[in-house]
């Protein structure tokens, strides 16, 4: 499953409703939970690290580190 800033921040504002209870200022949290979800998602795509695992022709298969985008 693919990681977005919306997502994220959905999530990060309802466990803070979840271990705090409502916030006095919803568009607080709001922005609150936006920044943290941006912050976290740029980390992710800056220094995301992928194995690519292939067949090779032996019968196994062959992992190889690279980059990658996450959407």
């Amino acid at each position: 499953m693919a990681i977005s800033q919306a997502t994220l921040a959905t999530k990060i504002q309802a466990e803070i409703i979840a271990q705090f209870g409502a916030a006095d200022d919803s568009s607080t949290l709001n922005k609150f939970a936006q920044a943290v979800a941006k912050a976290v998602v740029d980390e992710i795509h800056a220094n995301a690290v992928v194995n690519v695992t292939t067949p090779n022709a032996q019968g196994g298969v062959s992992t190889l580190p690279g980059t990658g985008t996450v959407t």
